[in-house]
């Protein structure tokens, strides 16, 4: 007998991925909250702070879908930093990498467009040392699944 806690969380993580699939495809729009998002950071390489905890993992896997860019979530204190990346590529600015660097801001999740395997790239880990971070997560904006990643693969074997 299945657990319909767990039956819900299926049907769940499969509505998400053809919610995604129809903005991606431009099938369906985003909701209020996220076409705000949106419009604050409506260009690439835009970035704005807003209340902490204002943008969820699932808000920045919707952006990407609805502009088919990154976008990554980064959070301090008291705010959270949305940033409106390129196609394949989240370039962080020299007062958001200081930031960073400094543990004022700590990055909490960028989006890929992987398929199956949410895989990080090799700059991905590369910067989370740069930033000695030691883990991040990835949001595929294809699938709606989320991995952990961290700084040193071998962490994660």
């Amino acid at each position: 007998m299945i657990d319909t806690k767990e039956k819900r969380k299926l049907s769940s993580s499969e509505s998400t991925r053809i919610s995604l699939e129809a903005v991606r495809l431009g099938e369906a729009g985003l909701n209020k909250h996220r076409q705000e998002l949106l419009n604050r950071v409506p260009k690439q390489n835009d970035w704005v702070a807003l209340e902490r905890e204002s943008v969820t993992v699932k808000d920045v896997a919707y952006l990407s879908a609805a502009t088919h860019d990154e976008f990554a979530l980064l959070r301090g204190k008291t705010r959270d930093i949305l940033f409106h990346g390129v196609s394949e590529h989240c370039y962080f600015d020299e007062e958001l990498i200081l930031l960073l660097k400094t543990k004022k801001l700590r990055l909490v999740v960028h989006s890929h467009a992987d398929y199956n395997i949410i895989d990080p790239s090799f700059d991905d880990r590369e910067f989370l040392r740069y930033i000695e971070q030691k883990e991040s997560l990835i949001d595929s904006y294809i699938t709606g699944k989320v991995r952990a990643f961290k700084a040193d693969m071998f962490d994660e074997i």
